[in-house]
């Protein structure tokens, strides 16, 4: 088959819907598809057998880590037999514009719950904006052919909103051979970590993954928590940070190189996340393959990994105290790391492209 990613960001950025583009897209290379990535502008040429092609492209000044192209040329085009979006913005409509131009059926996943990210726009009238980002994702998801949902729980909100339109659960895979555990003394030693119990956060600094609640739950528990990646909600969580006095038991690290990645996931002994935002999670799958057990907010698509006792834990969405306790009193079994362990292996980049080949195949 020949698979055209149309996508709104791209290499050198770092995000959820990258990490499924350079998932999928080099092992349906290696299954003997030709894959095609148009994305905003990138000086990226060729990635792992996919070929890149970049529009120019301004930024988003709202949300700088978003940015807008106007492609044309669809016509100097190869001949796709699936087109895949990967966002109902530029690319994404220029997507359906390809599609309905070359005769084929467009697919998209809906990888972003985009009504969280409003916030970006206005501190007024989120309520308004909200509704309006869910009439236009209606308008865009349902002139699509079918839509991939990356957990059962993304699908379920989908289906109250109105995307009528047939709804596959396709999560993103991950490479078991990069992610796999490191022992804990070595991986701190590397990282120059010398704390006993170490809780970790990685990932995009949004204000809608809550980074905030965990540095309030933070100040009675006897713990170093690292904070690694970059985002617009950084400079208030180091703010917040020296209003409640945690300089000590606070590291930011910055960017993370994703070589060290595994590093970092196995010098902690659990994994925080508070987000009420996430549709599948991937960071969750990749700290599990690690070995390492997860305390997450109890909401969207983290329930569906973590497993309350048994992988981890789970607290009341926003719910300070509740994470507090569970930090405080948080000594991981041999058994619970186990249960990690074996949770992320059921994200193999195989499985899940595989699911995804099945997908395609089913519209031709």
């Amino acid at each position: 088959m020949r698979i055209g990613f149309f996508t709104d960001t791209f290499l050198p950025q770092r995000n959820g819907v990258v990490t499924s583009i350079l998932s999928f897209g080099p092992e349906l290379v290696k299954k003997g598809h030709e894959v095609f990535v148009f994305c905003t502008q990138s000086n990226v040429k060729e990635h792992h057998g996919m070929v890149v092609r970049s529009y120019p492209s301004v930024t988003f000044r709202p949300y700088p880590e978003f940015k807008i192209a106007v492609p044309r040329g669809s016509g100097s085009l190869p001949k796709l037999d699936i087109v895949h979006t990967h966002g109902p913005f530029s690319l994404g409509v220029f997507g359906l514009r390809v599609a309905k131009k070359q005769g084929v059926p467009p697919v998209s996943t809906f990888h972003t719950m985009l009504s969280e990210y409003t916030r970006y726009l206005s501190r007024f009238g989120r309520g308004l904006l909200r509704r309006v980002t869910w009439e236009y994702c209606r308008f865009y998801y349902n002139r699509c052919h079918k839509i991939i949902a990356p957990s059962n729980a993304l699908k379920k909100i989908l289906l109250q909103h109105q995307i009528k339109k047939l709804i596959a659960v396709v999560p993103t895979g991950i490479d078991l051979d990069f992610f796999k555990p490191i022992e804990k003394k070595k991986a701190k030693k590397k990282l120059g970590i010398d704390a006993e119990q170490v809780f970790l956060t990685l990932g995009r600094i949004g204000f809608e993954k809550n980074i905030d609640v965990v540095l309030k739950a933070l100040q009675n528990v006897n713990a170093k928590l690292i904070i690694a990646g970059r985002g617009p909600a950084e400079r208030k969580l180091k703010n917040l940070r020296k209003k409640l006095g945690l300089q000590k038991k606070v590291s930011f690290e910055g960017y993370v190189p994703e070589k060290l990645k595994p590093l970092y996931y196995s010098a902690a002994n659990a994994f925080v996340i508070a987000s009420t935002s996430e549709t599948q999670a991937v960071v969750v799958a990749e700290a599990m393959a690690c070995g390492t057990p997860v305390v997450g907010a109890n909401s969207l698509a983290i329930p569906e990994i973590v497993s309350d006792g048994k992988n981890g834990y789970l607290f009341g969405p926003g719910n300070v105290e509740q994470l507090s306790e569970i930090l405080r009193s948080y000594r991981p079994s041999n058994k619970m790391q186990t249960h990690a362990l074996k949770t992320g292996q059921k994200f193999s980049v195989e499985k899940c492209a595989y699911k995804l080949e099945k997908f395609y195949k089913s519209l031709l």
